[in-house]
């Protein structure tokens, strides 16, 4: 009996699923999968997807309770989460997903005016972002939309400090004498804005390129630290010019869910006539 109700099963799963009971019938159209548990004491069709709406589940179940058969009879929608997506195709022509996504790389600004010693591995960047992905049906193009937050340092060597003049200008300023485990950086705080086309090679190709702008709305502040005399002295200047709004220009390179990011801004960081011209430039790994 359970040798021919599974084999039943097997063949109606591949175009349609009906259940009957009391002259009600339950006819499911193209299920993605169809899963039968047969044993002593229960019985149940489990039938996960229908034509147009892959979230769906029907579930019917027997159990044989104190020699009596006890019948139980649900529909209800999945939540179809893969990886970091929550949300996946919603009906038969579109697929809608939001995904969650971290970047960290190292910052290296350019056109750094020769006066300025900044340092790669002093600088850095880290970005936290959720984004809505539609991929037409069938396409190998997904384009993207999101909200996040950016965190961006630019730092000098340690033989050098930022500093804010009376007239509100960046430039450079002194550590005072005999100070120790010195560091000086401009760090920017953004809510990024990403507009993405990403590009798949091929149906079964797990690389794909991305590449769009990103628009970035910026606060930021100069953070000093040293230490004098077996004590620390932690700064923070305010109002240092921060170009209020940045476009960068950003690539992604994909293997899996793994990616190598580059990001070019061709603003300049800081305000003109606020402080060095220099420009904001980075690469990273990008999940």
């Amino acid at each position: 009996m359970k040798k021919t109700l599974l084999f039943a099963m097997a063949l109606l799963g591949t175009v349609t699923v009906r259940g009957a009971e009391d002259n009600d019938t339950t006819v499911i159209n193209n299920a993605r999968k169809v899963v039968v548990i047969a044993g002593d004491s229960l019985q149940q069709i489990r039938v996960m997807g229908r034509e147009g709406d892959d979230s769906y589940v029907y579930r019917n179940t027997i159990q044989l309770v104190d020699s009596n058969y006890v019948s139980e009879q649900r529909t209800y929608r999945e939540l179809n989460a893969i990886g970091w997506s929550v949300g996946k195709k919603n009906d038969a022509w579109r697929s809608h997903a939001i995904t969650l996504h971290f970047g960290l790389g190292v910052s290296l600004p350019t056109a750094v005016p020769g006066e300025y010693k900044m340092r790669p591995f002093k600088s850095f960047e880290g970005m936290l972002w959720l984004q809505y992905d539609y991929t037409p049906k069938k396409r190998l193009q997904t384009y993207s939309v999101g909200l996040g937050f950016t965190a961006r340092g630019y730092g000098l060597r340690d033989d050098q400090m930022f500093n804010k003049d009376a007239d509100g200008v960046t430039g450079l300023g002194l550590y005072p004498e005999n100070t120790a485990n010195r560091r000086s950086r401009i760090s920017v705080y953004s809510l990024s804005i990403p507009f993405f086309f990403t590009q798949k090679f091929g149906q079964k190709s797990h690389v794909k390129l991305t590449l769009g702008p990103v628009l970035n709305i910026n606060g930021g502040s100069i953070n000093s630290y040293f230490e004098k005399d077996d004590r620390d002295y932690d700064y923070t200047i305010h109002k240092i010019g921060i170009r209020p709004v940045t476009v960068d220009l950003m690539a992604v390179l994909r293997y899996y869910g793994v990616g190598l990011y580059f990001k070019y801004s061709p603003m300049s960081v800081l305000k003109s006539g606020r402080g060095p011209q220099f420009h904001a430039l980075s690469l990273g790994v990008y999940f």
